[in-house]
């Protein structure tokens, strides 16, 4: 053989033993990002009411109180041109927020956004939702255990969701 060709011989069984290996190695879950993989709550994003998404996702949907929480939805307030892209931005003053969830009401499954929070983030949180036609919009948020909300309608000239 020639030495150009036993230097591309080697080259590729280096290649094919480090894919085996790589492959090997993601088959076992040792390379699965835990944190990015966290537990994803399936049945309150295909949840067909608030009721049902908030009971899924935290365990109650009666009897939140609307106070401690403010929010702003659509760009003017309260309007969006088009509803595959509405801002909105989340304010409390609250200490050690866990959870923010984004629900629309009139979406074909209401639950738009959940996120977990480390501990020592701050609001405002800013984001953008899909939504499908007028609806009401509504931002959940627990803090030390207990659950505040608020909601806000928007008009939406083009729906978002399909």
């Amino acid at each position: 053989m020639t030495e150009n060709a036993d230097k591309r011989r080697r080259q590729f069984l280096k290649s094919a033993i480090s894919a085996s290996t790589l492959a090997l190695v993601a088959s076992t879950g040792l390379l699965a990002p835990k944190r990015v993989l966290a537990h994803w709550p399936s049945d309150a994003f295909t949840a067909d009411t608030v009721e049902d998404a908030l009971l899924a996702l935290l365990g109650q949907a009666q009897d939140i109180p609307e106070d401690k929480v403010s929010f702003k939805v659509g760009s003017p307030p309260s309007y969006a041109v088009n509803g595959a892209s509405v801002p909105f931005e989340v304010i409390s003053s609250l200490e050690n927020i866990e959870r923010i969830a984004i629900l629309v009401d009139k979406n074909p499954n209401p639950l738009a956004m959940s996120i977990e929070l480390t501990e020592g983030v701050k609001l405002p949180f800013k984001s953008m939702i899909k939504v499908a036609e007028d609806s009401k919009i509504i931002a959940v948020i627990r803090a030390d255990g207990k659950l505040y909300q608020t909601s806000r309608d928007i008009s939406v000239d083009i729906g978002g969701c399909a």
